[in-house]
Order: C-alpha cells, then structure tokens, then sequence
C-alpha cells in the first residue's frame, strides 16, 4: 500500500512536470523493491524529459535486464539510445516493439528518427568519400610468426638441394658496375630492344653477353632476370637476382625476387622479399604490401583449405573468400568449430542448459516438461526414459555454476581458459560473471548501478581470450621448465589470434573503465609467478576485435530433437509416439553463444549475398555452415551479409558505414537508387515526375523506388 502511495505521489508530479521530484521518488521506490522493471521505466521517462539520456537509457536497459518486455520499454530504449547516437542500441529496443505490434504509429515514427538521425549524421560528415573508412592492408603485421625462422632455414636447404642456389653471393670482389662501357653497353640496349619486341631467347643472348664482360654490374642481372621470369625460366631469374648484393638490391629487385620465390611456393622468403621491398618503400607501396599479403594469406590459409571448394585470397579490400570451382545452389561450402566460444547477452539464454565448452544443449527431460511430467500417463513416462537422451551434467569442481556435457569437456575448459577466470578463483572474477548474468549491468567504481558493458557479448568473452593466451603461454613455460615465459612462447600463444582483423573509432578503455579494470585485476596474478599487463590498447584492440569478426551460433541439435526422432520412429501400432505429440508443441531455445571462426571471417559483405551462414554441429561441437545460396562461377568471390539489407540502399550505406567504416559497393548498391527521382546511371533529375528508365541505357531502368 506504501508502494502504491508513493507511485502515484510520483505519477501526479511527472504529469505536473515535476520531473525531478518524481525522479527521487522512483529512485525511493526502486530502492525498495529493486527487481521491480516498472519502477525503471517511469523513472527512465522522468529522466527522458529531463534530456538525461545516459541515465534514462540505464534505466531502460536495467528493465530489460530485469525481463521487461514491452511498448513502453521499446519506445523509451529507442528514443533515448537514438538521442544518444547509439543507433544499434536503438534498433534493439525498437526490434522488441516490432516483434509485438509493428503497426504501432509510434513505433513506426520512432524507427524513422532512427533511419533520419543515421542519415543526417551521414550528411553531416559529407556523405560518401572515398578518403573515408581504412585500407586493409595497413592493419596487416608483416611481423614473423613464431616459428618461421626454422622454416625459413628448411626453404634454404630446398634451394640448395634442388635449385642449386647457395645463401652466398658468387662474386668476391662485387662492385657497381656504374654506366655501362663499350660493347657491354650496346648489348644491353641492343638485348632492351629485343626484350620489348618479345624476342626473350636472343634478349638473353645479348644481356648474357654484357654480363659476361660487366658481371658486377647489378643493372644487367635486373634486367636478364625480367628475360628469364618472362621465359618463365624462374630459377635462372632467381639466380640473377640472388648474385646481386643485399645492399645493392633496389625496389625491383626484392619485388621481383618475391613473387619468384611465391611462384615456387617458398613462401617464407617471398615474405622476406617482398618485406624488404616495402622497407625500401617507407610503406608507401601498396602493391607491395598487398603481395605479401598474399603470400602470406596463402600459407596460413591452404592448409585450411584443402578438401574444400574455396581458397582465401587477399584482395584491395583485405582478406576474401574465392570459389576453386563451379559451385551449385545449395551445395555445403564448409562447417567450421570456433577457435575460441563464449556467451551472447540475451535474457532468453540460460546457459545452465549447454555445455560451456561446446555448446551442447544439456536439456533434460525434467527441465523441458517441467511439472506436466509428473501428470502424464505411466506408459508415456516410461517412453521418455526410454529415449530421452541421457546427458550427464558436469558441474566445475570449484565454482559448481559453469556447466559442461561431459568430463572431458570440464577438463578441456579447465586447462584451456576457465581455471583463471573461474567465479570461485577471486571477487573480480566473481563479479565479472555477474555482470554478464545481468547482461552487462553492475555497481560501477562510483557506488552507481549502471550499465557498464557496450557490447551484446559477454565481457567474459574477453577474458577468454586472455585466459587462453596465458594458459597455452604457461603450458609451454612448464613444458621447458622456465620460471615465466618466454617472448617466444608469448608470441605462440598469441598467434592463433592474429588472423582476427581488429578496427574501431572509439576507445573501448574510456568508455568501459569498470569492465577494464576488473580484467586487469584479474591477470595481475596468474599464479605460478606469471603476471599478464593488460594496456589500454591491447583492449581496444581485443575488444574491436571481437566486435569486426564474431559470430553468433547455437548448437542446434538438442536432447528434444534427438528424443522426437526416436519417437518418430516408433511403430504404426504403438500409440504413444501420436500421443506424446501434445506435449512436444513448444521447440525449447537454443542457447546463443559467439566465437571467432578462421574461415567464416574471412567472408565480406554483400547486400545480395550469394552465401548463407547458419548453424551446425561439427565434431560434436557446435559451430557453422555455409551454403550457396545460388550457382557461383569459379572465382568468384564468396559474400555474406553483415546488416538487415531490407533497408533503402542509402540507409544500408550509411549504417555498414558506422559499424564497419566502409562503403558498399555491391552489385545492388551500385545500381540501386535511393529513390525514383534520380538516375544512378546518368544522375538525370526527374521533373515533377518519376523516371522509370535511363534515356542513356535503351531499355534499361536502374531506378529501384
């Protein structure tokens, strides 16, 4: 009754614009009673005419947190997140109005402030500009693997042994050669000359012949070596360019040398060439840049590849994903586990019911009847014990709230990641697993509860991945029996990591102190001596990480599925299988968890993708698969889609824009128009009318309404 005193004490003062009043009067009222989303709400909306938008959108997404599902709460989330500029915070509150009227007027007026404040901020930075967004090639390391400097001495030995090339140069006294001299020099112009009239054999006669009389001359090396790639004599080009000096090779030289060395797939020193070429370069070569991107991507990606139908290249626009043959509608591309899972923030996940390792669904009968088992027929009863499957549930030894689907998966996670960030190793962990229980929210270092977590996957997600990289780091330290790890070992265990691409606009660190220094806490004792320093730009650079590359998959055969397949084959005469179907009507959730895929990643957007990603079991994991979603010619590039391509195309640039920093230029966004008004073909404005077809093109309408 004291409670419903003090609510409308705090309604009539809102509707009298006493906002802040009634704001401390609803603060009093969740005080009380903290679980209550109402109370949340109409504060958010004291807080919402007050123009207190970072206040008013906690209070939303505390609601939210709490279960609130609502009109009420899409519309105040929506309207204060857009005031804010948080324009995917936005579309997921007004996404809850849609999915429960989405004739609502106001909803719809909402979602088009939405689309308006994307595209006015699109205006306001100028539109489309080419010099906007990143070249991918400079977020590519052309730092060295672990591990390379031993393949690098085994190419060696394969071309001594087999190509007869030694890692000496063959001339003692190797000066420059300087201007050519007499005879040297009309050869060369003469064997040019016969080079540029595509007479190779004679062209290497001549040079042969000028080298003889000048061989230190590294000019004439250069160029009998471009005879012999042409030729596609490579070693001979190569032995050209290896009897050259390191010091005196120019640009072209290591150029040259690098694609050789790619050609004859010893990709180690195509890397080295290619690398001293952009060193040569200050990095202003992209073309550089790019082959050894190339030559990279390829090594780290064939063996990936395989049995597959696809190969990953690197393109002007970074890593890409190319069909080796002719591919059919539907036909399965490949399946893929995560290199490394964790959770999804959703309020529909209970993640007591997977395996935290693999995400199996460890749903047991009892958790999916619930209480109507208890009322069912015996013969019915005896049928779900007969074929529901049965899954043991595998608690942590220490913190007994982490579930796995077996003993080994427990074991796994254990040694992998989850004995340094498990609940029951310190408070910090403790509470980093309650801020991702209240989907990202938590008293902050103010004393504030507030949401503290930007991101719709668990900051434990994180955390993971630190926990691997020190675990593998540990690992290999006991392994040699070393006091701490070594920069070798740190930099193996890192590596898996460095495939991932990481780009952001903002800092990750400033705007998420609480989550930051909770991680740092965390990894400040690694136990058995270790200590791993987190820096503001190691987690800007993990965080974006995830944020370019996750995706989001469930594993999507349960206990349920497996137990209606049983039941299915039961035989015409037993009647429990038509009779156990009442109680089958409601497919359970399916848990959402992300993870970083090696190749899936590596797929880029289109908004007519001609593939389609989706969940799948892999080797009892739970994963993805791709699929065509039409005939793809041989190499053609493979494209997913990163947003909802419904949107106008203007809409769609805009937004793939602010989330990704690039503009789309796919086939319908080259060719598709904002509107009838405009022709993208010729820019023709239309005159109080609409343009249906180009003047300019017979027949052709590129004017998509």
């Amino acid at each position: 009754n004291l409670n419903m005193t003090e609510d409308k004490t705090a309604t009539e003062d809102f509707q009298a614009g006493k906002y802040a009043e009634a704001v401390e009067k609803y603060s009093a009222l969740i005080n009380a009673t903290p679980n209550f989303s109402s109370y949340y709400l109409k504060r958010g909306q004291c807080y919402l005419k007050s123009n207190k938008y970072k206040e008013a959108l906690q209070d939303a997404q505390k609601a939210s947190s709490l279960g609130e599902k609502s009109m009420e709460l899409a519309m105040l989330g929506g309207k204060v997140a857009t005031k804010l500029q948080m324009y995917e915070e936005a579309y997921r509150f007004y996404k809850i109005g849609v999915e429960l009227d989405n004739t609502n007027t106001d909803l719809v007026e909402g979602l088009r402030n939405l689309q308006q404040a994307i595209l006015d901020e699109y205006e306001l930075e100028g539109g489309e500009d080419a010099e906007k967004g990143y070249s991918a090639v400079d977020f590519c390391s052309q730092d060295p693997y672990p591990g390379d400097d031993k393949l690098l001495q085994i190419e060696q030995k394969i071309l001594e042994n087999k190509h007869n090339i030694q890692d000496t140069i063959p001339w003692k006294d190797y000066k420059d050669g300087g201007e050519f001299r007499g005879q040297a020099s009309e050869a060369a112009i003469e064997a040019h000359s016969l080079m540029v009239a595509g007479k190779l054999e004679e062209a290497v006669q001549k040079f042969t012949f000028a080298i003889e009389t000048e061989p230190n001359n590294a000019i004439l090396r250069r160029l009998r070596s471009e005879a012999y790639y042409i030729m596609d004599d490579k070693i001979n080009s190569l032995r050209d360019l290896w009897a050259i000096p390191k010091n005196q090779r120019r640009v072209e030289v290591w150029r040259l040398g690098g694609q050789i060395f790619h050609d004859l797939n010893l990709p180690l020193h195509a890397e080295l060439w290619f690398k001293n070429a952009t060193r040569l370069t200050d990095g202003k070569d992209e073309g550089v840049k790019i082959l050894f991107q190339r030559t990279r991507i390829q090594r780290l990606y064939a063996p990936l590849c395989n049995n597959l139908a696809i190969n990953v290249e690197f393109s002007d626009f970074g890593k890409c994903v190319v069909a080796k043959k002719a591919i059919k509608e539907g036909e399965e591309l490949f399946t893929e586990k995560p290199l490394i899972m964790g959770q999804v923030m959703d309020k529909d996940n209970n993640f007591a019911l997977s395996c935290d390792n693999c995400a199996a669904s460890i749903l047991t009968a009892e958790d999916y009847f619930g209480s109507t088992l208890e009322t069912m027929e015996p013969d019915l009863k005896e049928l779900i014990r007969e074929s529901w499957p049965d899954i043991p549930t595998v608690a942590c030894d220490k913190c007994q709230k982490v579930k796995y689907c077996s003993e080994d998966c427990r074991r796994q996670a254990w040694v992998s990641q989850h004995e340094l960030i498990c609940p029951a190793r310190s408070e910090a962990t403790k509470k980093l697993h309650e801020i991702s229980q209240n989907l990202g929210h938590g008293v902050a270092e103010d004393g504030v509860w507030k949401n503290l977590w930007d991101a719709h996957f668990s900051p434990l997600f994180l955390a993971r991945v630190w926990s691997s990289i020190i675990s593998a780091a540990k690992h290999m330290m006991k392994e040699s029996d070393g006091s701490v790890p070594t920069a070798e070992q740190w930099a193996k265990a890192r590596s898996p990591f460095r495939k991932f691409m990481a780009f952001g606009n903002s800092s990750a660190a400033d705007s998420m102190p609480t989550i930051l220094n909770l991680i740092r806490e965390i990894f400040k004792d690694c136990g058995d001596g270790v200590q791993y320093k987190i820096t503001d730009n190691e987690f800007n650079g993990r965080y974006f990480q995830a944020v370019c590359n996750l995706q989001t998959f469930s594993s999507p055969i349960t206990p349920y599925h497996r137990f209606m397949t049983r039941v299915s084959k039961l035989g015409a005469e037993d009647t429990r299988g038509m009779r156990m179907l009442k109680y089958l009507q409601t497919t359970p959730h399916l848990n959402t968890y992300c993870g970083l895929f090696q190749l899936q990643s590596c797929l880029n957007h289109s908004c007519t993708n001609n593939v389609q990603v989706s969940d799948a079991e892999v080797e009892g994991y739970g994963g993805v698969k791709v699929v065509a979603k039409a005939d793809i010619k041989k190499g053609d590039e493979l494209f997913t889609t990163y947003i909802d391509t419904s949107m106008p195309r203007r809409l769609r640039r805009a937004w793939l824009f602010r989330s990704f920093n690039f503009w789309c230029h796919c086939h319908r966004c080259e060719f598709e128009g904002d509107g009838p008004e405009v022709c993208t073909e010729c820019q023709k404005k239309a005159e109080n009318k609409v343009l249906n077809r180009c003047s300019s093109q017979s027949g052709l309408n590129r004017i998509v309404q």
